[in-house]
Parts: C-alpha cells; structure tokens; sequence
C-alpha cells in the first residue's frame, strides 16, 4: 500500500459523502417546493411577470402599473440581478409560474451548496454533514429558503461575503458588496458582518480589523452608486432600509398595515419551528465557552459568535431574518466543533470506538435526524397549505373586458402582485410596499387605509374618483372588505369563489 492510498480513499469517501449530502438535500427542497402547484411566496408572481416583461422593459425608471407610487415615475429595481436570472425561465407568460418554481429550487439548492463551500473554505471540517445539518435547521427557515424571492440569492452573497472577511479577501469583499447592491434590497448587511467581524477580531485578538467592513462598505456604496438606476437607486434604498423599518420596528406613526413578515416572532416560533437553529445556536455558544477555557476558540469562531448575535438580534426585530440567523448559527457550530478537533486525526479518534466517541455520534445523529423530520414534516404541511392567486380569475376577467390602460381599483397593496402577474394590461394603485405610497402622497393612502379597515364608510363616486377608476376588485379572503362594498350597493360585474369585481359609479362630467 503506498503512502498515497489512504488519501486517495478518504478524498472519494469525502466525495462521496458530499454526492449523497446533495441529491438528498435538493430531493427534500424538491419536496418542499412541489408540495404545491403554487409559488411559495404570492411576491413571487409580481417576480415572475416582472422577469417576463424586463427584456421588453429593459432599464426604464418609470413603473406606471403602480399608478400611485414614487416608482410611477422614479423605479428603480431593487433585485435587478435577481430578475435577471429570472428572466430566461419567464419568457413565456403561459409557462412563467411553473419555471419561476423551476428557478426558485435551483437558487434554493445554490445557497446550501453555498453554505458548503463558504465552510470548507474557511477551514471548517466535513462541510458536507453541515450543509445537511443546516437544510434540517427549521422549517422556517427551510420555507423561506424555497420562496421564488430575492432573499435567496441575498443568502448566497451573505455567505459568499462573510467567508471572504473570515479569510481577509478584502478586494473579493468589496466585489461581492458591489454585487450584493444590484441583487437585493439591503446589501448592507455584508457591512453589519464587516462590523462584527471588526469588533470580535478587536476583543480576541487586540487589534480590529476594520479593513472588512470598509471593503463591504465601499463595494455597497459604489453598488448603489453605480447602479443601472441611479440615483433612484438611493432613493430606494432610503425609503426600503429607513423609512420601511422605521415605521415597523418603531411604530407607524400613520397607522399603516405592513407585511407580516416583518413582526417579531414569539419565543415558541424559535423552538417549535427553528429546532435545528436553536439547538445549534446553544451549542455553539457552550462549546465555543469550552473552547475559549482550553486557549482552543479561533478568532474565527469568536467572529461567527457575534455574526450570528447579530443575525438573533435581526431575527427578534422580524422573523424574516431567519434566512440569516439559521445558517450563522449552524456555522458557529461547526466552527466550534473544528477548533475541539484541531490537530486530531478524524480517523485515529473513531478508530479507537471510546465510549464518549460513540455517544457523540449518537447523539449527533439523532439530532440531525430527529431536526430533519420535523423539518420536513412541517415545511411540507406548510407548503401544501399554500392558497394560489385568488385574484387570478378576477385579473383575466379585467384583462379581457376592461380597456387596456386603464386604472384598476384594489383594497390591499397586497392584492397588486397577483393583479401585475395575471393582468399586466391594467394600472393599479399600489403594491409591494405601502411605503412606496406614503412617501408620495400620506394623505391618499390615508384615506386608502380609512375606507379598506371599516374606518370610514365607501363613497363610490369618491373613491372612483380618488383613484381614477371605474371598477374595484376585492378579495374574499377578506369577508369585511365584501361587506364593505355590499353596504355601498356597488354592482358586481364578475364574481367568482374567491374574488369579486364591482362597478364603481363615476361623478356626471360637468356638460
């Protein structure tokens, strides 16, 4: 047997194990996302129809389909790189959904492959055992892993970035900064993990490293100042970062609705749904204690600590940052793991079957997989339960009958990505966001917010004339809004199980 055998036996066991890790990995994210026939995420048919028009639309900065938004006039496309992976998949509107479910498992599966290579890279061992460790991290983090959204591939960079700071790469940091300002809403979060990475170098070692953060912070900036859209691009980035969280971690001082991803999560959230993510965060932290009292903890491991503190405190703010938390904690882990095993040879130490060897692995292994099945169990019930486009019916109904151009009355700013992805024909007054509107006009989406909640009566010729529209579609998911317009005897001109279109009587033009 020559000196190179073993070697070359553990380099095929190592690829080996990193071929299963992958096929069962995007096997269970198959699962997930083919649990129904919808898209995960109802944002994703606004992605999906946008991807579709961006050839034909090309870099243009107005957006008229949101008639009373600052992007009617000052767009700027906040996931450009994004949507541009998108848009080979949506090139046909009839076949857009099923392609965009296509594209959203293969950026789904990229980011656990990402997970994988940002460990290896960063010295951590058997990265393909915590790429597994981590699809089994929770369901929620598992559901929002497969939503055809921009916040998958803002996972992607995440870890892309956060290896490259761990390693001192700092040209490759700004590179990624940069790419991160053309993909995702808030690049700066490769900055939050310049800063982290600043002060636990500072705390360990006696000497910050700022270079990181100034790294992130000058790609991002010159991302967003260079940007296909700028300034718009700017201005978008204030409005989404300061304005949006502003009124939703600080109260809205309009009395807004906002998404519901962005409200706090309670505690049993964190141990019912994120099992795997707790669990890892605990012990990273218990074993990074151990580590520290035996002079074992690495500088990149105490980094990681305060990454994934950051990624908790996000979290606590919005259950939304689970994308980050769950992956910095399961990486706190195996780094912590890595620096108990440090200079100890893997197979030396199962040969020897020791009784505290063996009870580790057990115990390993029943984790993992006890994390997976529940993960799997929950993600799959979750996903199945998903409603399609209610208002689908109610779109094709409107693009067939009412002439192209003109304005589509709607409730929710919630409502408008169904009506885009199914009637791209018609122009609507707000969506995505309501900040997007409160930074135009306050006083309109005031009364919008008034008339949708009960809190003030529906004035048809009013709101008819308000938006500028004849017609109105309503969501019966939401039983009050329905009530609300049968108070006002408006006329349906379509109706169907899940949505109704009413005629909205317009004020007599003055002869």
């Amino acid at each position: 047997m020559t000196a190179r055998e073993p070697m070359t036996k553990g380099r095929a066991l190592a690829m080996a194990l990193s071929v299963a890790v992958a096929a069962a990995v995007a096997l269970e994210l198959r699962a997930v996302q083919y649990a129904t026939p919808h898209l995960l995420s109802r944002d994703g048919y606004y992605h999906a129809q946008y991807a579709h028009l961006l050839p034909s639309r090309g870099l243009s900065r107005t957006f008229e389909w949101t008639q009373f938004s600052f992007w009617k006039d000052h767009f700027s496309d906040k996931e450009f790189l994004f949507h541009l992976w998108l848009a080979p998949w949506c090139r046909n509107e009839a076949t857009m959904v099923a392609h965009a479910k296509f594209a959203a498992w293969l950026l789904a599966g990229a980011a656990i492959a990402a997970f994988g290579f940002a460990l290896r890279a960063t010295g951590v061992r058997a990265p393909p055992l915590w790429a597994l460790a981590l699809a089994g991290a929770g369901s929620h983090f598992l559901y929002r892993l497969s939503m055809g959204r921009a916040h998958t591939l803002s996972i992607v960079l995440f870890l892309a970035g956060t290896a490259l700071i761990l390693r001192g790469k700092w040209k490759w940091v700004a590179a990624v900064g940069f790419v991160y300002a053309w993909s995702y809403a808030a690049p700066h979060l490769l900055v939050a993990v310049g800063v982290a990475h600043l002060l636990a170098t500072w705390i360990h070692d006696g000497k910050p490293e700022w270079r990181g953060a100034a790294a992130a912070a000058g790609g991002v900036f010159a991302g967003l100042l260079l940007h296909p859209y700028t300034p718009n691009s700017l201005h978008m980035w204030w409005v989404q970062n300061a304005v949006v969280l502003g009124q939703t971690w600080g109260g809205s001082t309009l009395g807004l609705t906002w998404g519901d991803e962005f409200d706090p999560v309670p505690t049993r959230s964190l141990v019912t749904e994120s099992t795997g993510t707790l669990a890892s965060l605990l012990l990273g932290i218990v074993l990074g204690t151990v580590a520290a009292r035996a002079q074992r903890l690495s500088s990149r491991t105490f980094s990681l600590l305060f990454v994934a503190f950051a990624c908790l405190g996000l979290y606590l703010l919005s259950g939304r940052f689970i994308e980050y938390l769950a992956p910095a904690a399961v990486w706190l882990l195996a780094s912590a793991v890595t620096d108990h095993l440090e200079g100890r040879d893997l197979a030396a130490l199962f040969a020897a079957r020791t009784g505290a060897v063996a009870w580790t692995g057990a115990l390993a292994a029943l984790l993992l997989l006890g994390t997976h099945v529940r993960t799997m169990g929950r993600s799959l019930e979750e996903a199945s339960r998903v409603k399609g486009p209610v208002l689908a019916g109610a779109a094709r109904w409107t693009r067939a009958n009412i002439p192209a151009g003109a304005n589509v009355g709607h409730f929710n700013w919630g409502d408008f990505v169904q009506l885009f992805a199914f009637d791209p024909t018609h122009r609507y007054i707000n969506g995505l966001d309501p900040a997007f509107m409160m930074v135009t006009d306050p006083t309109r989406i005031q009364y919008w917010e008034s008339v949708r909640t009960g809190r003030k009566p529906l004035d048809p010729v009013e709101f008819g004339d308000l938006f500028q529209t004849d017609v109105l579609v309503v969501t019966k998911e939401v039983p009050r809004q329905v009530r609300i317009c049968e108070d006002a005897l408006l006329e349906k001109l379509y109706e169907d199980t899940d949505a109704i279109v009413y005629l909205l009587p317009r004020k007599p033009a003055d002869k």
